[in-house]
């Protein structure tokens, strides 16, 4: 039975622990549900940045009787949610390009931008430069981070990237 206290050596039964099935030659199923978490954040994130273009452009949805400095406070931070929208989900999908190579640097990479996107999404919600969609972003994008770093994907990238420990449990 595995311990409750952590130690230095492994239980064999602890399911919690390395993945011990061998690693074939194609990618897991739980890097690529991570795959498709990570383009689907993406795509919305893409929409999202557009939606909020074209309402800082048209003015669609401010009040008339606003402060000039509220207007331009609200405009500035919907244009910055909007950029960071862009840049971040053109990185995510770039680094999800690579989960099927089994990439390392492209996961720690993603889980970065995974935590930026999520501060800039959770701050343009706080700050009402974005609606609910933020928090469907961050849920999406958090899903993906958790299936990234499964057993089977940390096995599958080990073995595809040559890891020192790799082997040892």
């Amino acid at each position: 039975m595995a311990g409750m206290f952590p130690t230095m050596v492994a239980d064999p039964n602890d399911r919690n622990r390395r993945h011990t099935d061998a690693v074939g030659e194609t990618w897991p199923t739980p890097l690529k549900v991570a795959y498709w978490l990570v383009v689907a954040a993406a795509v919305l994130m893409l929409v999202t940045a557009v939606d909020l273009f074209a309402t800082v452009f048209l003015g669609t949805y401010l009040p008339p009787d606003l402060d000039t400095d509220v207007t331009r406070s609200l405009l500035l931070n919907t244009r910055i949610v909007a950029v960071g929208n862009i840049v971040l989900a053109l990185g995510l999908a770039a680094c999800a390009a690579f989960f099927e190579r089994g990439s390392k640097r492209a996961r720690r990479v993603a889980s970065v931008l995974v935590m930026l996107t999520a501060f800039v999404n959770l701050a343009g919600f706080f700050v009402h430069a974005v609606g609910f969609v933020a928090f469907a972003i961050v849920v999406l994008l958090a899903f993906a981070g958790f299936f990234m770093f499964r057993p089977a994907a940390n096995a599958f990238v080990d073995h595809r990237s040559g890891d020192l420990w790799q082997g040892l449990r």
